[in-house]
């Protein structure tokens, strides 16, 4: 009897000791290649790409004038190194000195959220007067574009080098129109 008792221990300590090293050695396998769910990704959690940042974007603003006009192409570049989301539609606003200056969205275009890969575009476009037709005269104020989301505001920086100057009224009861066109994936031609 003492010998089966014997053999029926080492069988059972033998499979604890075999069941104990096969767990273990799995762990420590399993442990040195992480999951996917603990890898860092650059898709939210929603689902969708991040949103572009200010230091993975360049806006600049172009302008030319035309009979009495100023026209400006206002250019947002993805210049980081991955794709990001911007948002399409009336996220173009515009900020001046003088207090007489209305600020107009040429049309109210909805949201929309796209993919901005490296080295791609969207545009916009502002118009505005090159010389008001003021009775009290004109004099120069300081303009600032920005693209504006929830986690972005980028200011749209003149080329060449400078700031954009409108030309508003005096008279803090006539007003200077602004126009801005929604950010758009094409050029805007006006």
């Amino acid at each position: 009897m003492k010998f089966f008792l014997l053999i029926f221990a080492i069988v059972i300590f033998g499979a604890a000791g075999y069941f104990f090293i096969i767990k273990s050695h799995t762990t420590q396998t399993l442990s040195q290649y992480p999951t996917s769910s603990t890898q860092t990704l650059s898709i939210s959690p929603t689902g969708q790409r991040a949103k572009c940042l200010e230091n993975q974007l360049a806006a600049t603003v172009s302008t030319e004038g035309a009979a009495g006009n100023i026209y400006g192409t206002l250019v947002l570049t993805n210049t980081g190194k991955t794709p990001c989301t911007v948002v399409l539609g009336n996220t173009v606003t515009a900020a001046a000195e003088a207090k007489n200056v209305i600020i107009h969205d040429q049309e109210n275009a909805s949201l929309q959220t796209i993919i901005l890969v490296p080295a791609e575009k969207v545009y916009s476009q502002v118009h505005y007067p090159n010389g008001p037709q003021c009775q009290s005269g004109i004099s120069p104020s300081h303009l600032t574009l920005f693209y504006k989301t929830d986690k972005t505001t980028i200011a749209f920086h003149p080329i060449p080098q400078g700031t954009l100057l409108v030309q508003s009224c005096t008279s803090p009861t006539e007003k200077t129109t602004i126009d801005i066109w929604p950010l758009a994936k094409t050029p805007i031609t006006q």
